[in-house]
């Protein structure tokens, strides 16, 4: 591999030409357009860049345009693009075709030489400005990630680039890889943030986290002032709880965005979601989310939290993975957060010694001509809408969804309600536990008995009639009739009945599953 040339005195590099576009800050817990003050909410999916090909994932598969365009067809509007920090500082004249015959993987090498040819001649950074411009020619927001050091697939707690100071993690060469970037897409209108480190782990030494975070971050603003700055947490991208006693205490002038990643074999096994009942295991996790990460969004002074990380294996065979994506898509569609799923390749060219790896969690099939599961887009559509709007003057009302399905509750204009789509949900007035759920012009919903759909009715007391957000996880919706507990519950594909709470009265020790009657009010002030 070709030597690192020089970056002379790039940690000390002032302003430089900013681009025409218009970049993004924030505003408390918002990202907001820095001229209009809209928010802007980031719904992106992750693209490998950082392995051991040291180019993005796909280019073997599909012409990069293609790929592109097949982001933006599923609505997402931005990409996290990773890159490891030695493809600029050790390797960035190497090409593409070099770095592919030095992995011996000729399938792959093929697989570019028939769709994107022109990337074995280019330089590693010939070609990443090239994925950039790519994506950005699309219409999409780029947040360049600093996955790793070395190129080579991540995480792990042995291999040495995890944490300030590791035998593949010096400082001063992270530093100079930030620079670098941040240097070298300034005048990139497409190119919104830049994070700092993906899933610092092996240690919990704050003191030297803050040191080089702060390092890490104003190097960035000085030398891009108009980039978003993502800052992580410890233990994988899990812990940020330390930010409660001593806040991080600066903002880079409204750009700064701390993140999170969530998985369901964060923290404990994931076999919590099966083996403990679903509702205190739901319950649980979330809780310690919020201790950990989801507060940082309820502060005094509050930051924006980007979940930069989650995502389940999309096969749809893994019990435990499929609660615990329904679980969480509940609590950061309730919260309005701002996310990433991962990931968005079908297969990596090469991983752990082996080519053309699956990916399970891939939003694309190892073709990456299809979605390797529909249902994704489904579940994920209310998560890419703007649910709450700092500029709004309207009311917060709420929008009913399934979170298993992904479905919003709405009229189904025969005098009750069904499950559809969530483009135009229908909206909610809800005033706390014991209270009608009532509607814009003043029905409200009831229940019609235990096993028959709920109806809309001008009758907004009595029996029925009220109904309360129950369960430790706070997915059931609950009201009386005849003195016993009935919840909503989907019962096909669209249609809605009220049937017997599922595990409220002996929660600890009923293992039922009550998915069917989960469902979530997520407030919106957006008609």
């Amino acid at each position: 591999m070709a030597k690192a040339f020089p970056l002379i005195s790039i940690l000390f590099l002032s302003l430089l030409v900013l681009s025409q576009s218009l970049p993004l800050s924030t505003r408390g817990r918002w990202i907001v357009d820095s001229k209009t003050g809209q928010r802007v909410k980031l719904s992106c999916v992750n693209l490998v860049s950082h392995a051991q090909s040291m180019v993005a994932q796909g280019l073997d598969k599909r012409p990069l345009k293609d790929l592109a365009n097949e982001i933006v067809s599923r609505d997402y509007n931005c990409v996290r693009l990773t890159w490891s920090v030695y493809m600029f500082t050790r390797y960035p004249f190497e090409t593409i075709g070099d770095v592919l015959d030095g992995l011996d993987i000729n399938k792959v090498k093929n697989g570019v030489k028939k769709h994107n040819p022109q990337f074995l001649n280019m330089t590693v950074t010939s070609a990443f400005k090239t994925v950039v411009d790519g994506l950005g020619n699309a219409g999409l927001m780029v947040i360049l990630d600093n996955h790793i050091s070395q190129p080579r697939w991540c995480c792990s707690l042995h291999d040495g680039n995890g944490f300030f100071g590791d035998r593949n993690f010096k400082p001063i060469e992270w530093l100079r890889g930030l620079a670098y970037v941040a240097r070298h897409f300034s005048w990139h209108p497409k190119v919104v943030g830049m994070s700092l480190r993906n899933e610092l782990r092996g240690s919990n030494n704050v003191g030297v986290w803050r040191k080089y975070v702060k390092l890490g971050s104003h190097l960035i603003h000085r030398i891009n002032p108009r980039l978003l700055v993502v800052i992580s947490g410890l233990n994988y991208d899990n812990d940020l709880s330390y930010l409660k006693k001593k806040p991080l205490g600066y903002n880079l002038n409204n750009k700064v965005v701390l993140e999170a990643h969530l998985y369901s074999f964060s923290g404990e096994p994931e076999s919590k979601f099966v083996k403990k009942p679903l509702n205190i295991a739901c319950n649980q996790v979330m809780d310690k989310f919020e201790r950990e990460a989801g507060f940082v969004v309820d502060m005094k002074d509050p930051y924006p939290l980007f979940l930069s990380e989650f995502g389940y294996d999309l096969r749809g065979g893994n019990k435990a993975q499929n609660r615990f994506m329904s679980c969480f898509l509940a609590r950061i569609i309730g919260k309005d957060i701002d996310w990433a799923y991962w990931a968005f390749q079908g297969s990596y060219m090469y991983r752990q010694g082996q080519q053309d790896v699956d990916e399970s969690f891939g939003i694309m099939d190892s073709s990456w001509t299809k979605d390797r599961s529909p249902r994704l887009q489904q579940m994920l559509q209310l998560a890419k809408r703007i649910n709450q709007d700092p500029n709004s003057k309207g009311p917060m009302s709420y929008i009913m969804l399934h979170p298993v399905s992904g479905q919003c509750v709405k009229l189904d204009g025969k005098g009750g309600i069904e499950l559809g789509d969530c483009e135009t949900p229908t909206l909610w007035d809800h005033t706390g536990d014991g209270s009608p759920m009532k509607l814009w012009n003043g029905q409200c919903l009831k229940s019609a008995g235990d096993g028959k759909p709920p109806v809309v009715s001008a009758e907004c007391s009595g029996d029925g009639s009220s109904w309360t957000v129950a369960s430790k996880a706070k997915l059931q919706l609950s009201t009386k009739s005849g003195g016993e507990n009935i919840c909503l519950e989907k019962e096909s594909d669209t249609s809605i009945v009220v049937k017997k709470c599922i595990c409220l009265k002996d929660e600890w020790n009923c293992f039922d599953d009550p998915q069917s009657q989960w469902f979530k009010l997520v407030p919106t002030n957006v008609a």
